[in-house]
């Protein structure tokens, strides 16, 4: 029995063969990357990693170590990365996604190759960008203040900070939706995450979402985002992104 089984860590879509010298380090034991051509055109980039690691038995031990799980992802994440310079398409496959040979890695990849390929065709040349949409209350225009004389005075800036407050959040919906509507123009498709605020957290998250961007518009992508980042700036927004990535968010929509 091997004592080894086939990390896949992407697929990649290229007219000329594939070059795996440079490629970085992968997961703590993993051996160099190298590339299996399913197709012409088509290839999977692939290392050896050894199972008293990553066999069944050892990585359910593995997986309860939320460091080295971080490793691992970190690893997988850059060795994908690397190849988008030299390919018309890059497809990430899941963390850990493992076979138990070369052989069987290239005959579980072509028994669903229509999928793949419908995949690949529709990343050709694509790349993901990340947006995020950042309010920080102590960049915000502050409330104006005033003398609390009375019972009255009381309750007038309480009424008036519950306005403040829906008309704030009133505008920070407007916000989202227009950085929305002024960058949906230069991407292929969107997709909005799910938005966390830490508990005590002065920064509220907004908005967080990817977008498929075709490489030929990604300079006026990026240009409009960081307009538009000046443009709210002064009102206490703060517009991050980044990228280009391979396209994490949207290998699973064909």
């Amino acid at each position: 029995m091997s004592a080894s089984a086939t990390y896949v860590y992407c697929i990649v879509s290229s007219s000329q063969p594939l070059n795996t010298t440079d490629t970085p380090t992968g997961p703590p034991g993993a051996g160099k990357a190298r590339a299996l051509q399913i197709r012409p055109g088509r290839y999977a980039v692939v290392c050896d990693v050894p199972l008293d690691r990553f066999g069944t038995d050892a990585l359910a031990k593995q997986l309860a170590d939320l460091e080295w799980v971080s490793r691992v992802a970190v690893a997988h994440e850059t060795v994908t990365e690397s190849f988008m310079s030299q390919a018309d398409a890059v497809v990430p496959m899941k963390l850990l996604t493992l076979f138990t040979s070369d052989d069987r890695a290239l005959e579980q990849l072509r028994s669903r190759w229509t999928r793949v390929e419908a995949v690949i065709r529709r990343l050709h040349k694509h790349e993901e960008w990340g947006v995020r949409l950042v309010f920080d209350d102590s960049r915000a225009p502050a409330d104006e203040a005033s003398s609390l004389s009375s019972g009255r005075d009381y309750l007038m800036t309480k009424q008036r900070q519950r306005a403040t407050t829906s008309a704030r959040s009133s505008n920070m919906r407007k916000v989202a939706a227009a950085v929305l509507k002024a960058l949906r123009p230069f991407a292929r498709d969107a997709r909005r995450r799910a938005v966390t605020t830490p508990a005590g957290s002065r920064s509220r998250l907004l908005l967080d979402a990817a977008f498929l961007v075709p490489r030929v518009k990604a300079p006026r992508f990026r240009a409009t985002t960081e307009r538009q980042a000046k443009k709210i700036a002064p009102d206490g927004y703060a517009l991050q992104i980044t990228g280009p990535w391979p396209p994490y968010s949207f290998v699973d929509r064909t």
